[in-house]
């Protein structure tokens, strides 16, 4: 009998064992009529099992109090790479692998990301693991390779596809269509000096993206190229050029139904952290405590920019001296009041973009660009969602996984970063043992550098 309650316990207390309970008193965001209702919910087998009204009473001998509390539907970071973080001389890397990048997301509340560039075989055989579904940490959704000319952004050897004909992208995606990717990510950048595909080579890559039933993401440069992967069909475009947007922009994106994956904390942070005065700083990424707890201490001593950062200290002096914020603020204003679809992603592994933090700042630039919080939470839930044909949410039969967050977070997105309680499959997330992976010690990084671990 001893033996019989020992194994109970020990089965009882792994992560994958789904928790039954009900959590009162908390609020549950409508985003049809921006409104928070105050409800009770009941949680079994690690789904939602109903939404009750807060004054209807749900029983249960595992009864938890949300305090009045936000109940947030389940973050994704839509745009971000599996790596780690960088020093802004590239002196210090803090490698993390993909089981890393899972354990700082979940560390950060944010249960899913997508991984738009990395080794296939690597970054889809973890996906097609589910790791999440018996351990505590984030889902991973992946393109895959970045599809790119030789030499071209990207092309950094060995985890990409080259093409540079239509037959190439034709063939190069069937392939990879064979290992089921989330999304298929190509480049077409001409604001740059890197080559990259003739259009006739991008519209066969996007038309067999649609007959394979692929949903696309590209990579530009330029509003010019926005407005030509729209008119080709591209599902998605990712990043927020800082040139006056041409006013044509907003109306046929939102014709076309592209969405926009804006990536505004690349610039953004080190736009705030270029000769930052007191105020600057204090509304940094610095200044946030979650990333004190998920990033190297010597890493983030190599910021803020300074005239000891040259090339970076000169090109953000003309990104200033150009007005790029206040340019990149008209443009999200106005693809916002247009109703083009604009999702969350970070583009972490960039100069100042954390893993996991970085989902959080992009939200906050999100709103400091004019973009309500309610509009952004929307774009990283229920629109990330649909694009990655997911079934979750705050309904009945959904899995349970959400942050309590702050009742004020719909006035004040920067808020997002002081989650605590983290739910994946209905299972109340402990976060510090999420550091082990998250910031490795010596012995994880040796598992990462000899390959035991990816």
């Amino acid at each position: 009998m001893k033996k019989l309650l020992i194994v109970f316990v020990l089965f009882t207390s792994l992560p994958g064992f789904a928790s039954n309970f009900v959590l009162n008193n908390v609020l549950l965001p409508d985003f049809e009529t921006q409104q928070l209702k105050a409800v009770n919910v009941e949680i079994a087998d690690g789904k939602i099992k109903q939404i009750v009204d807060v004054n209807t009473h749900l029983s249960h001998r595992d009864t938890r109090n949300g305090q009045g509390k936000v109940m947030m539907p389940a973050f994704i970071d839509m745009h971000s790479h599996s790596m780690g973080n960088t020093s802004l001389d590239r002196s210090d890397y803090q490698y993390i692998g993909i089981r890393g990048t899972a354990n700082a997301m979940l560390y950060a509340g944010v249960h899913g990301w997508l991984d738009l560039y990395s080794n296939e075989d690597d970054i889809l055989n973890y996906r097609d693991e589910q790791f999440p579904n018996e351990r505590n940490e984030a889902f991973v959704f992946a393109a895959g390779p970045c599809f790119t000319v030789p030499t071209g952004h990207c092309d950094f050897g060995g985890e990409n596809r080259l093409i540079s004909t239509p037959e190439q992208a034709v063939r190069e995606l069937g392939e990879l269509s064979q290992k089921k990717p989330n999304v298929a990510k190509i480049v077409f950048d001409n604001a740059g000096s890197k080559p990259t595909v003739d259009e006739a080579t991008l519209k066969a890559f996007l038309d067999e993206a649609k007959r394979l039933n692929i949903k696309s993401v590209v990579h530009v440069g330029s509003w010019s190229d926005i407005r030509t992967v729209t008119k080709l069909g591209a599902d998605a475009v990712t990043h927020l050029p800082w040139k006056p947007m041409p006013s044509d922009i907003p109306e046929l994106m939102a014709e076309h139904g592209t969405l926009f994956i804006p990536t505004a904390g690349v610039i953004g942070e080190v736009l705030q952290l270029h000769e930052p005065g007191e105020s600057e700083l204090s509304t940094s990424v610095l200044s946030v405590p979650m990333t004190q707890a998920l990033v190297d201490e010597e890493l983030l001593e190599d910021y803020p920019v300074t005239e000891r950062h040259k090339n970076i200290f000169d090109w953000l002096t003309k990104l200033k001296a150009e007005e790029a914020f206040a340019e990149r603020r008209k443009a999200i204003v106005a693809l916002d009041e247009a109703g083009v679809e604009i999702l969350v992603g970070s583009d972490a592994g960039n100069f100042a973009v954390f893993q996991g933090v970085g989902f959080h700042r992009e939200m906050y630039f999100l709103q400091d660009l004019g973009m309500s919080p309610w509009d952004i939470v929307a774009g990283a839930t229920h629109k990330a969602y649909k694009f990655l044909g997911l079934d979750w949410g705050l309904k009945v039969g959904s899995p349970a996984h959400f942050t309590l967050q702050d009742a004020n977070i719909f006035e004040d997105i920067s808020l997002s970063t002081q989650a605590e309680d983290i739910y994946m499959h209905g299972r109340k997330v402990k976060r510090e043992p999420l550091l082990d992976y998250a910031k490795p010690g010596f012995f994880q990084y040796a598992k990462l550098f000899l390959g035991f671990e990816v």
